[in-house]
């Protein structure tokens, strides 16, 4: 019981420093590049880059973790090797340097997402606790850093806001000291079988394809929101105050999310914050303010944090918790293929038909998310295996 409770604790430590590293990088990085003067297409090129390591390595890193129990090696690794690329960054301001850089970042960094939601999910379920009681710790982290970030930038995006996220990656790493070392390994022949038999599953295929369209339509508001509050006025400050706003509307979301998907069940939920999700971008497209932004912020927590869980739990009840890594290597895929096509589209556009258009697109690419799902898992969706009590506090197993 004590090794669970102090287990509990540094997974909510872990989550809180790594996603307020997250809240130095994410805002400002796509508007550090445009202050640079680098290009639309440059600039979607770089955007995409983790996204294309992400889902070439994720999977791998998965199965690898899965197969041998070294889940901790391989996190603690990734921490400090990007925090080391990171601080790297502050000193070039070239595309050719900046460009060889962030695919190094890229390359170590794409285990560390899916590899903490991996031990998210598992400590969770130890503790008979919701995923989203852990993982409400890292937005608690981004709110605070983000506006924090913002504050002490002021006007215009400097380095400072890539030491904070080499800090906020080494804090991380040593707090990986305190997880469990494995989680559960597994054999070679079972990892393999078991890996292949998932994208065999027609469900998991029409899950990781609208995780897929997700990540498209979704890479322009997240990876390109800076430039967007820039073109209607806004400042480094108020990216900041803008991203704290909607990390903070996670917090009552991430926190009592679970009882929500267990009487409503994730495939409801999941369709409600996609919708959620086009109705932001469709606001964001007429909105000439950066003052008006700040209220339709507080929609990220029925969007964001909605769609998180409510995927994060499907995957579970198609696959179940033995593959858990794999399965999450395979959904950080596919959200990554989607990033990569969606940063690249956006960087291609933006100078072509200006970051308003961007996000109207994105608004209809959504819409062709939600019924590619309603349609698939209509006809595809009876084979999804119920784990959901597995995942839910006060539930049997």
């Amino acid at each position: 019981m004590r090794a669970n409770a102090r287990a509990g604790f540094w997974m909510r430590a872990g989550y809180g420093a790594y996603y307020a590293g997250i809240a130095c990088w994410g805002p400002y990085i796509t508007l550090y590049y445009r202050q640079l003067g680098l290009s639309g297409p440059q600039i979607g090129l770089l955007a995409a880059i983790p996204g294309i390591a992400l889902a070439v390595l994720a999977p791998l890193w998965g199965m690898l973790a899965d197969l041998w129990g070294i889940h901790r090696l391989i996190l603690r690794g990734a921490l400090a090797c990007a925090a080391l690329a990171a601080l790297f960054l502050t000193q070039v301001n070239a595309f050719v340097p900046i460009l060889l850089l962030i695919m190094l970042l890229a390359l170590v960094s794409a285990p560390v997402s899916p590899l903490l939601d991996s031990y998210g999910v598992r400590v969770s379920a130890e503790r008979g606790a919701s995923f989203g009681q852990f993982r409400v710790w890292g937005s608690i982290g981004y709110t605070i850093m983000a506006g924090a970030m913002g504050w002490l930038m002021g006007g215009k995006v400097s380095t400072l806001f890539l030491i904070g996220y080499a800090i906020g990656l080494l804090i991380t790493c040593g707090i990986t000291f305190g997880l469990p070392s494995r989680l559960q390994p597994g054999d070679l022949r079972r990892t393999w079988r078991g890996a292949a038999g998932v994208l065999r599953r027609p469900a998991m295929i029409i899950l990781l394809l609208t995780v897929y369209l997700v990540s498209s339509s979704t890479s322009s508001v997240i990876g390109f929101f800076g430039i967007y509050l820039q073109a209607i006025g806004g400042s480094a400050a108020q990216v900041g105050t803008a991203s704290a706003v909607a990390a903070l509307s996670e917090l009552p979301v991430m926190a009592f999310g679970a009882a929500l998907i267990v009487r409503l069940g994730s495939r409801r939920m999941l369709v409600f914050g996609l919708a959620v999700y086009m109705l932001r971008m469709l606001i964001y497209s007429v909105l000439r303010s950066p003052e008006l932004v700040l209220p339709f912020q507080l929609l990220h927590g029925l969007s964001f944090a909605i769609y998180l869980m409510a995927s994060v739990t499907l995957v579970h009840e198609i696959v179940g918790h033995d593959l858990a890594a794999t399965a999450q290597g395979l959904l950080a895929s596919a959200s990554a293929l989607g990033q990569i096509t969606g940063a690249l589209g956006a960087g291609a556009l933006l100078d072509r038909i200006g970051i308003i258009a961007i996000y109207a697109t994105s608004a209809a690419i959504m819409l062709v998310a939600i019924v590619v799902f309603l349609v698939g898992f209509r006809r595809f969706g009876g084979g999804a295996v119920n784990r959901v009590a597995e995942l839910q506090p006060g539930r049997a197993q």
